[in-house]
């Protein structure tokens, strides 16, 4: 029997990259394309969109749904890191400081 691989999340690297060289070099008919072309008020909308979808699926306890809309938000949600320039390892690296430093004023990820 096939062991299935273990995702490490290494995925979201590789389509950042994917992310980024689109932004460089456009591909015609491609939809990250499309999304930069249209400038961040587009990107912005496609979040706030895919936000609302995947809260809609987990509160009607839509497991299987939820997951695919988190997919799309985290699709859009890199596009609009790409966008701002803003590189994956600097909200990882975030987020490390966040679990390891609870501050007393915000309280936010105290593990």
């Amino acid at each position: 029997m096939k062991k299935k691989k273990k995702n490490t999340g290494e995925i979201i690297d590789t389509l950042f990259s994917i992310i980024e060289g689109r932004k460089k070099i456009k591909k015609k008919g491609s939809y990250t394309s499309f999304l930069f072309n249209k400038g961040m008020n587009k990107i912005a909308q496609k979040v706030s969109e895919e936000t609302a979808e995947t809260v809609i699926e987990a509160i009607q306890g839509k497991k299987k749904l939820a997951v695919q809309e988190s997919c799309d938000l985290l699709y859009h949600l890199m596009v609009m890191w790409a966008k701002l320039g803003i590189n994956p390892n600097e909200i990882w690296n975030e987020l490390d400081k966040r679990m390891k430093k609870p501050k007393k004023k915000n309280k936010k990820y105290n593990v």
